[in-house]
């Protein structure tokens, strides 16, 4: 088969830029180390969930999660910067056994909440606000919008259908992809060069992957500065960036 040759094209990260997980990677994660039978059994009004979402924006694949609890475990941990040490510090000490372990059990546990408490489930998870705008433009721009997720294929058509964003299946790169190459970068070249993509747009919220993306040639990245960033960089940016988005989409330069 042909590959379509697309001109431009937008790639998308999904946790942090269409969607608020906190909410709902905490309960998966606390439901797989056997901490809680069920979401309703969570309490999102606890110390241990604040903590756990000071430091969601250090986190890139799933088993991550695993040691993000570990550290918020410690009570006599209060500041952020002893919490993102000492994540700091067992992320280090990791062992691939530990984490695969845990991995494993993390989506066993997403999969069981979806089929058994799929609206539940559903309702631990929120749109940003620009996903209304995006709806629109990812509808008249289909082709040229690609999902490039650490999250799992399943779970992310789920909540795209819920939401009626049109991303075509054959352009959403999840989790296996993810695992495949261990970073967005090779996903990202790997579909320029397969459809000849001239300019591209990659937005994210984590600092890392766009950093490691800022590499690929004309490649113009911006940050979703509204998902899961540093503390002292959270800001809604997402009128500035939706501006940005419609001119590239047209043919037109980013000014990032």
């Amino acid at each position: 088969i042909m590959n379509t040759i697309i001109s431009r094209a937008v790639f998308l990260d999904f946790d942090g830029v269409l969607f608020d997980t906190v909410r709902e990677v905490y309960a998966v994660s606390m439901i797989a180390l056997d901490r809680s039978a069920r979401t309703t059994d969570i309490n999102f009004g606890s110390k241990h969930f604040e903590k756990f979402n000071q430091l969601r924006y250090l986190v890139g694949p799933a088993w991550n999660y695993y040691y993000v609890i570990q550290a918020v475990d410690k009570e006599s941990l209060d500041s952020t910067s002893d919490l993102e040490n000492e994540y700091k510090n067992l992320l280090n000490q990791r062992t691939q056994e530990e984490h695969s372990s845990f991995e494993k059990k993390f989506f066993q546990a997403r999969n069981q909440l979806r089929e058994k408490e799929h609206d539940h489930w559903l309702s631990m998870v929120n749109p940003y606000n620009i996903v209304e705008d995006l709806r629109k433009i990812i509808s008249a721009f289909q082709d040229q919008f690609f999902l490039v997720t650490t999250r799992d294929q399943e779970s992310v058509k789920d909540l795209l259908g819920l939401h009626n964003l049109n991303i075509s299946e054959l352009n959403i790169f999840a989790k296996t992809e993810y695992a495949l190459h261990n970073s967005k970068v090779h996903i990202i070249q790997n579909l320029i060069d397969k459809h000849q993509i001239e300019e591209s747009l990659f937005i994210d919220d984590l600092e890392e992957h766009l950093v490691a993306c800022s590499t690929i040639e004309s490649l113009s990245t911006i940050q979703a500065k509204w998902g899961y960033v540093v503390p002292e960089k959270k800001e809604d940016n997402s009128i500035f960036l939706l501006k940005e988005l419609e001119r590239f989409i047209h043919g037109e330069n980013v000014r990032a």
